[in-house]
């Protein structure tokens, strides 16, 4: 196709129309993210950092499309290098306010033309910047940033963070930033655009599936869309099986946005350290007999290749779309037998640094069933102690013939709400335990459980048998008797019979003491939704935001019915 383009009278340098042009806001839009992007008036700069395919552009033009104020945009390219070149299309963008053919050789004649405007806001989307990094393009826009009349936001998108004095504009409350976390899809979303965007509702299963594998990329998402319109539910299944390696829209996106961009040594590094489910300096280092492993994950991290910080420990994953397709590159060069010789010494490695949940599925893909039993047995225990997506990823076969694998996967199932499943992993669980505690911790969670599924049961007086009698019977005589206890689960049973009694307030109080025991447990990340609930309910201000905060927090910990019924 032929760009348009016009030309600068005065100079004579090319400018490309196409690149001034608006995106077609037409696709699927986050209430979430929208709420998020309105918050950016009053600020000097917004600042769109994530990975490739994420839907900063999509988001973008949304923002522009529904703005109500002059918009410039302008996309970089790799060759826009120059502060002139940069200038020129700028000018050319603001032409509807500053009027036509204006030229600006300077940032300043740039402000000068910009403080005139009688528009009492601007916009000026910057798309793909991470094009420009460290040229002198980038510093002229560092500088129209800085200089720029309080009328004008500047909103950029870049796959890597600019070279700007960013710390200058946090400290003055100028810069609002928005992260590749922000714009993942969280679970619930993921079930609105099947079901009310592309029309093609999923099933649960399915549904908790494709956001495990694309942990919310928006290109994701997009890719199986496309891949499996039209097709029958066996043949989505196939291609949801192999959305990460097998996919070939997914490998041409990742080669073309992702990895052909990148040294080769970043490259190599990726490809070596795929199969190691947790990433750090020492463990990279011992895994590929090198000494400057953290140096390359933090480069990883800085231009976004889907890499992503655990915790503030130093620690790092990779997307599990990304980790797929290197794992099918690794396959294609060398076969599955050499790709398990790598993961039988991956979980060596980080079996020695304590990566046990880890270590655990490296020993499966390897197929090296003796160090599976053995970890098994050393470590049973605080598997089981782990539910987290990790337990999804683990062979079935291994799964159904554990019991504490069974135990970390009926506790998982129990967080996701598949309750009657968890039920029958719990039963199971149970048969294959020994050691007395243990099994009647199993026992009593999945009576718990089964007070919920069987509302003829008689519910206990733990926990969960209040928190059920509170809904069938006098909440207020419910508050009362788990007030007469004391810790943080009684006061949880308290704050929610408040709530449904309709004492609100009292319902508020109960419910932020609950949440103020382990940040990681259910029940204080349960308190923490309900305690944002009754401050929405009371008219607090900022209640909205709290409670979004609350859903987000429990959606990341791998809690995702307390996330949906926070949603509700």
């Amino acid at each position: 196709m032929k760009i348009p383009r016009t030309t600068e009278p005065e100079t004579g340098t090319p400018l490309v129309a196409a690149k001034l042009r608006v995106p077609a806001a037409d696709s699927y839009g986050l209430v979430r993210l929208d709420a998020v992007m309105s918050r950016l008036w009053g600020r000097r700069l917004g600042l769109l950092v994530a990975p490739a395919g994420s839907g900063k552009t999509t988001l973008l033009a949304r923002f522009a499309s529904s703005a109500g104020v002059p918009v410039a945009w302008y996309r970089c390219e790799s060759w826009d290098l120059s502060s002139g070149q940069l200038l020129r299309h700028l000018a050319e963008a603001f032409a509807p306010v500053i009027g036509e053919g204006r030229d600006w050789p300077t940032v300043e004649d740039a402000v000068f033309d910009l403080e005139r405007s009688t528009a009492p806001r601007l916009l000026l989307v910057i798309d793909d910047a991470h094009a420009i990094d460290g040229t002198p393009a980038a510093r002229t826009l560092e500088r129209l940033v800085d200089y720029a009349p309080s009328s004008l936001l500047t909103v950029i998108a870049s796959r890597t963070q600019p070279g700007f004095n960013l710390s200058r504009l946090r400290v003055s409350g100028a810069l609002a930033e928005i992260t590749g976390d922000d714009l993942r899809f969280r679970s619930w979303e993921v079930e609105n655009l099947f079901r009310d965007f592309y029309q093609q509702p999923l099933p649960p299963v399915e549904l908790a599936e494709l956001a495990r594998r694309t942990e919310g990329w928006a290109a994701g998402l997009q890719l199986f869309h496309l891949a499996t319109a039209g097709k029958a539910l066996d043949e989505r299944r196939r291609i949801l099986r192999s959305l990460g390696g097998g996919s070939r829209l997914v490998r041409e996106y990742l080669a073309r946005n992702v990895l052909d961009e990148l040294p080769a040594l970043l490259r190599a590094f990726l490809l070596d350290t795929c199969v190691l489910g947790r990433l750090n300096g020492p463990i990279c280092d011992r895994f590929l007999n090198r000494d400057d492993s953290e140096r390359l994950l933090q480069e990883l991290e800085r231009r976004q290749v889907f890499t992503g910080a655990i915790g503030d420990g130093g620690d790092y994953r990779y997307h599990e779309v990304l980790r797929s397709h290197l794992e099918h590159v690794l396959v294609r060069e060398g076969g599955e037998h050499a790709l398990g010789i790598r993961y039988g010494a991956a979980g060596r490695v980080l079996e020695q640094f304590a990566a046990i949940p880890e270590a655990l599925h490296a020993y499966c893909r390897a197929q090296e069933w003796d160090e599976v039993d053995r970890l098994l047995g050393n470590n049973g225990a605080q598997l089981a102690g782990h539910s987290g997506v990790w337990i999804d990823a683990l062979p079935p076969a291994v799964l159904e013939h554990d019991p504490w694998l069974l135990l970390a996967s009926a506790r998982r199932h129990r967080a996701e709400g598949r309750w009657q499943t968890a039920v029958t992993a719990y039963q199971k669980a149970e048969a294959g335990l020994t050691g007395a505690d243990v099994i009647e911790t199993c026992r009593r969670e999945r009576l718990a459980l089964s007070l919920w599924l069987s509302p003829s049961t008689t519910p206990a007086t733990d926990t969960a048998g209040l928190l059920r009698l509170a809904t069938i019977r006098d909440p207020l005589a419910i508050r009362a008797q788990a007030a007469a206890r004391s810790g943080s689960s009684d006061a949880l049973v308290a704050g929610v019979a408040s709530l449904l009694a309709g004492e609100v307030a009292q319902a508020r109080q109960w419910l932020t003491s609950a949440a103020a025991g382990d940040a990681e447990d259910a029940l204080s990340v349960a308190a923490r939704v309900g305690a944002a609930l009754a401050s929405l309910l009371e008219g607090a201000d900022g209640a909205a935001a709290e409670l979004a905060r609350a859903v987000e927090d429990a959606d990341s910990r791998g809690q995702g019915f307390i996330a949906r019924l926070g949603r509700a």
